[in-house]
């Protein structure tokens, strides 16, 4: 048996598909506008809002206040968010790492959210070209 390269097969990542042509990975989820209250966890980058004299977080962001990209529904109940980080006022983050996609997958389960529920870019723009989204004429 020869263990040259074409012998080995590799499995593709299951983040494989949010992969951009840039190299770059980005993904999107559509969830009820209720559910921007969320309060991030304590261990997101980027997701403290308030902090004491001291420097210690006391107030932890909203994924409403966390998440760039938001485009709400036409009748207001749904909006599609970008899964990745605004770092501040003034500077988001929209690339995300392979271990970032890990962080989103693990909080979102705890809320109902897997994998499957995740759009790609090719999906995010079918749906926003549906009539729930796209008033046309």
């Amino acid at each position: 048996m020869s263990d040259t390269l074409d012998d080995i097969v590799t499995e593709p990542h299951k983040y494989d598909k949010f992969l951009h042509t840039n190299g770059v990975g980005y993904a999107f989820l559509e969830v009820p506008v209720d559910f921007l209250n969320q309060q991030m966890p304590d261990y997101a980058n980027w997701a403290v809002a308030e902090e004491d004299e001291e420097g210690n977080p006391t107030e932890y962001k909203t994924l409403g206040e966390y998440t760039i990209g938001q485009i709400p529904s036409i009748d207001g109940t749904t909006v599609v968010i970008t899964l990745a980080a605004m770092e501040a006022q003034t500077y988001r983050t929209p690339a995300i790492t392979y271990d970032d996609l890990q962080d989103w997958e693990d909080w979102l389960g705890l809320h109902g959210y897997a994998l499957d529920d995740w759009l790609t870019i090719a999906e995010r723009r079918t749906l926003l070209a549906s009539e729930a989204y796209s008033e046309t004429e």
